[in-house]
């Protein structure tokens, strides 16, 4: 049975089967949101219910056991075509869409789009990281979405939708996914078998930002030192002062353990915004701090998650928290005269 993996999105899943019921699929979608929320796995349900043998319009779900599902689980299937940033690399290269030089046109995903189903009615592409693509790699999917191939279905993923080359986020229909709930990523630990016990599981969900992504990512750093302790946070965002040098001298004594791998690095920078946030968070809602300070931690919030969309477009670490350090003092300490 397909969508069982899918946790939340129940909307989204409803619009998609509700367009396939009336044969009002589209031939491009753009889904957009947040990093770790599932946008890539229901990609790939979508386009499984798609390319199922047995599945039909009425259904909409995959039996999971047809050559067709099999193929797709496996990422072997001849109608269901996945790019995304190589290893390595900062942009989508031209190369992926129309091959390389000496094959100009004879290859790559624009080509295989081209070409008439194998199996069934749809030819699928899925494109990562489209917030990366040139404006050569742009240039060269316009044609094919102005002109798709028969049953060709594109669905390109983003963070940040505003960074996709607007000639193309215009010629697709934007699906946002938003945060998941703490039973949805909860579920979904606990499916993937998760080796932690329920109190690790339970920090790491309230830690989330509704990202299973960051969830997992927390839980992987836990045994190092990739995320701020409870204790020293209580004492950074303590009622009377928010002590703004204590977080910048723990953030960089974080960060210097990873100053050989910039990879770790920003992802350690993101985990030091991400625990600000949670503490945030958790602090709004369990009504801690009176009215006139709400406000303001709601802007600290929305200071949180700047600082995580700087640092996922490749700006500068040091820069972004240094910044984010100094904004957020400037915000918080007027609260506490």
């Amino acid at each position: 049975m397909s969508w069982q993996r899918v946790f939340g999105h129940q909307r989204q899943q409803e619009m998609f089967a509700n367009a396939v019921r009336r044969e009002r699929l589209g031939h491009a979608y753009l889904f957009a949101g947040p990093q770790g929320v599932g946008k890539k796995l229901f990609a790939l349900e979508l386009a499984q219910t798609l390319l199922c043998e047995q599945s039909d319009s009425t259904q909409f779900e995959a039996c999971g056991d047809c050559s067709g599902c099999r193929q797709v689980l496996s990422s072997t299937h001849p109608d269901l075509m996945q790019v995304s940033l190589p290893e390595g690399k900062t942009e989508l290269p031209i190369d992926l869409f129309v091959g390389a030089a000496d094959k100009r046109g004879r290859e790559g995903l624009c080509h295989e789009l081209s070409l008439s189903p194998m199996h069934g009615g749809h030819r699928i592409a899925i494109i990562d990281d489209a917030e990366k693509m040139n404006i050569a790699s742009g240039n060269s999917l316009l044609k094919t979405l102005e002109e798709p191939g028969p049953g060709a279905v594109l669905i390109l993923l983003a963070i940040d939708p505003d960074q996709v080359i607007q000639t193309i986020r215009s010629r697709c229909q934007s699906v946002f996914f938003g945060t998941l709930e703490p039973a949805d990523i909860t579920g979904i630990l606990h499916q993937q078998g998760i080796a932690a016990n329920e109190a690790l599981i339970e920090q790491a969900v309230q830690r989330s930002g509704g990202s299973v992504g960051k969830a997992i990512r927390w839980l992987q750093q836990s045994e190092e030192q990739g995320n701020i302790d409870t204790d020293v946070l209580a004492k950074i965002f303590c009622r009377g002062r928010f002590r703004a040098e204590e977080l910048a001298r723990v953030g960089e004594a974080i960060l210097g353990q990873y100053k050989s791998d910039p990879g770790s690095q920003r992802e350690a920078a993101k985990s030091i915004v991400e625990n600000c946030l949670s503490w945030l968070h958790q602090a709004i809602t369990k009504s801690e701090v009176n009215v006139i300070q709400q406000d303001a931690w709601a802007d600290a919030m929305e200071q949180c998650f700047e600082a995580i969309l700087q640092i996922d477009r490749r700006a500068t670490v040091t820069t972004v928290l240094d910044a984010f350090y100094h904004d957020l003092e400037i915000n918080l300490r007027p609260t506490w005269n």
